[in-house]
């Protein structure tokens, strides 16, 4: 074997165990990263995105990041901060009017201020809170229905949408 091929061995030796490990750890605690991203957000799509750009960002340490000490914990609060940056763009994009980054969108879709608002609505609350508004708000249905398919008191329904309604104001009116 000549030096060249020698240097050649000698440098992916190093990272194939690196790899390995990586890929060992990347094993380990997927599930509870994303898990933890999941419950946070409630978004497969999104959960699975940022607990993708969390290991991107392990793996871009490399081996620095396979020798600390708490991996799981560097995970988690990475995790958090990806998330963070997500909520910051979200509130960012829902401030902007569609019309001025989709022009097209506002002349042709007749649901322009309905779309619109559910963008905004949801960079605040989650899927199944802004689901809940829209029944009760826009569909019509009752509290009384709405807390029986819930399986909770019409009292704790109210009580829900009003939380939801508030939270609604004080975030879009800022």
């Amino acid at each position: 074997m000549d030096g060249v091929a020698e240097q050649k061995m000698e440098k992916r030796e190093p990272m194939a165990g690196i790899n390995d490990e990586f890929e060992k750890m990347y094993r380990e605690n997927f599930d509870d990263i994303y898990g933890f991203v999941y419950h946070q957000i409630r978004h497969r799509q999104m959960a699975e995105d940022i607990t993708q750009d969390t290991f991107y960002a392990a793996l871009t340490l490399g081996e620095e990041f396979l020798r600390h000490p708490k991996q799981r914990a560097w995970l988690a609060v990475t995790a958090q901060n990806k998330m963070y940056e997500l909520y910051r763009k979200m509130k960012y994009w829902a401030a902007e009017p569609l019309e001025e980054v989709y022009h097209e969108l506002a002349v042709y879709d007749p649901n322009y201020e309905a779309t619109e608002l559910e963008l905004a609505a949801l960079a605040i609350i989650s899927e199944e809170e802004w689901n809940l508004m829209k029944d009760y708000y826009l569909q019509g249905i009752t509290a009384r229905e709405l807390a029986e398919m819930a399986g909770i008191t019409e009292n704790n329904l109210r009580v829900r949408l009003s939380r939801l309604k508030g939270k609604l104001r004080k975030d879009i009116t800022r």
